[in-house]
């Protein structure tokens, strides 16, 4: 080999070194730069330290409360933790972004301290328990804080587990340095090198094989993700945090049927191995609340009201038109794949729009051209795993295959009745399903039994009559909406979402949708915000 081939090689890979290298900084930058960062000192705060201006560095870990542009700051560590309200309304809509999307990464912020007042440092204290009172609740129900009140978990809460600290940072700048443009360099820079080294070691024409090799580099995954770019390139932003988009990858419900997914961990195997080629990423579900009812308009059209209380995140507006399958639109929360404004993938990213792809087998309610109309509601009891000899069946799937299958809610009991249903480990769920001939039921499985019961409504515990009456985590929301429904259960579109508004959770709901099951048509509104009300036909979506 001749001296000036055996220098290009070291070159070369030398090159696909610094390629390597770039990826890793792309995806652990943030994480190792933080070694060598020291967090604000916030238990030696004295008074002389208020009203002055600071600028410090904060690895990004918050809690989301239910007070708008304020988040809690987690400081300290494991050991020691303590909890400031940060003030963000300062900020511009993208710097408020950037510290949510940064979270376990360092960001350098600068801004004023000052002192909380009473009535301030009350509101915090009381959207912490709205944010916590379940883990009390779930406690008292399995019995191991037996004979402790609500109120002395509220006040160990704040003084012990994440002591609030009457302080307030009101942040005047974010800046974070972006590590992401790494990976797709690294990635990029490190290819063309291994193709160049090739060429070298194998004594290869480079006229011949490299533009070969780059047009294979394109063409290859333009084939294999066809689909994917296709629906990519549907997704467009309707309003702030929601999102629409034409599905035309994740259309295989008949093969998600026969997954025979018995955990959120078989499940995701089969999406991922399916539609992108075995890479992972992150899922995570988080406790939620939720409501629905069924009501009817004064002209006899039939509604589907539903409310999905969660954790701050962005909103995705599916349709879905699957061949042998039903047309549908179905909602689905980026959160679960680490997609939105609070989470490190931003939604206008290449990567959070590939995400967006797989989210229809993910829809937790919507309705299809039938006029039927599904929701999940979350029930803090024991899990199902049935085991009667028929297919398996995760609950989670249950909407997306009624939406596509069932022309009717007797379709739909029948449909659930065929599979063996399973819950995610350490969570379980109802079904309520009503259709435009104005039937409307709750599905719950109890003791390994599929019980139906006709009502109109449902929340977060168990409707059907007997001894699981109630369990789960019941609270007002059920007898205000029975109520305001009345016998009738008659409401205009307007007075529906206007019941949503009285029924949403104690913590944050991250939308709300009125379905109309003659018109096939919705109206949502994100974030309980309901003087802003975004209506879709199919035809707008499609």
């Amino acid at each position: 080999m001749r001296k000036r081939n055996k220098k290009a090689i070291i070159i070369t890979a030398l090159v696909m070194l610094t390629g390597i290298l770039l990826v890793l900084a792309g995806f652990f930058g943030g994480w190792f730069v933080g070694l060598f960062k020291k967090d604000f000192d916030c238990w030696n705060i004295s008074k002389e330290d208020l009203g002055k201006s600071y600028k410090t560095d904060i690895k990004v870990d918050y809690d989301d409360l239910d007070i708008k542009n304020s988040a809690l700051q987690n400081f300290g560590d494991q050991e020691r933790v303590a909890m400031i309200l940060l003030d963000l309304s300062a900020l511009s809509e993208k710097d408020r972004n950037l510290y949510y999307s940064k979270i376990g990464q360092h960001i350098t912020i600068e801004g004023r301290l000052r002192a909380l007042g009473d009535a301030e440092y009350n509101e915090v204290a009381e959207s912490m328990y709205r944010q916590y009172d379940y883990i009390y609740y779930n406690k008292v129900e399995d019995g191991s804080w037996a004979g402790r009140t609500l109120e002395q978990f509220h006040e160990r809460l704040i003084t012990e587990l994440l002591p609030v600290l009457p302080y307030c940072f009101k942040v005047t700048s974010v800046r974070a340095f972006n590590w992401m443009p790494f990976i797709p360099a690294g990635a990029i820079l490190f290819l063309l090198s291994l193709i160049v080294e090739i060429c070298f070691v194998f004594k290869l024409k480079k006229r011949i094989v490299l533009p070969i090799v780059y047009g294979l580099m394109i063409i290859v995954p333009s084939v294999m993700l066809f689909n994917h770019i296709r629906t990519m390139l549907t997704v467009k932003k309707a309003g702030d945090g929601l999102y629409i988009m034409k599905n035309l990858e994740c259309t295989d419900t008949d093969g998600m049927l026969g997954s025979d997914s018995q955990t959120i961990e078989e499940l995701l195997d089969w999406i991922f191995s399916n539609h992108l080629y075995g890479i992972r990423p992150r899922f995570e579900l988080e406790k939620s609340g939720c409501a629905a009812f069924a009501a009817v308009t004064p002209e006899g059209k039939h509604l589907f009201g539903r409310n999905f209380d969660y954790p701050e995140t962005d909103t995705l507006l599916v349709y879905s038109h699957p061949e042998g399958c039903y047309e549908s639109i179905g909602v689905a929360d980026l959160g679960v794949f680490g997609v939105s404004r609070n989470y490190p993938i931003s939604p206008d990213s290449p990567l959070g729009r590939l995400l967006m792809v797989i989210t229809p087998y993910v829809i937790v309610d919507g309705m299809n051209e039938k006029g039927v109309g599904a929701g999940i509601l979350e029930l803090n009891i024991e899990g199902v795993h049935q085991d009667n000899g028929k297919p398996d069946l995760l609950i989670y799937c249950a909407v997306r295959a009624i939406l596509d299958k069932c022309a009717s809610v007797d379709e739909a009991l029948e449909l659930l009745g065929s599979y063996d249903m399973h819950s995610p480990d350490g969570v379980t769920y109802h079904l309520f399903i009503t259709d435009r001939t104005g039937r409307y039921v709750v599905v719950e499985w109890l003791d390994n039994e599929m019980v139906v019961t006709e009502h109109a409504c449902c929340t977060n515990s168990v409707i059907a009559p007997g001894e699981f009456y109630n369990k789960g985590l019941p609270d007002g929301r059920l007898p205000t909406m029975e109520e305001c429904l009345g016998d009738s259960r008659k409401a205009t579109e307007e007075q529906a979402m206007e019941l949503l508004g009285k029924v949403k959770n104690k913590t944050i709901t991250e939308w709300s949708c009125v379905y109309n099951l003659e018109d096939f048509t919705v109206s949502i509104c994100l974030d309980a915000d309901y003087t802003k009300v975004y209506t879709f036909s199919a035809k707008d979506l499609k």
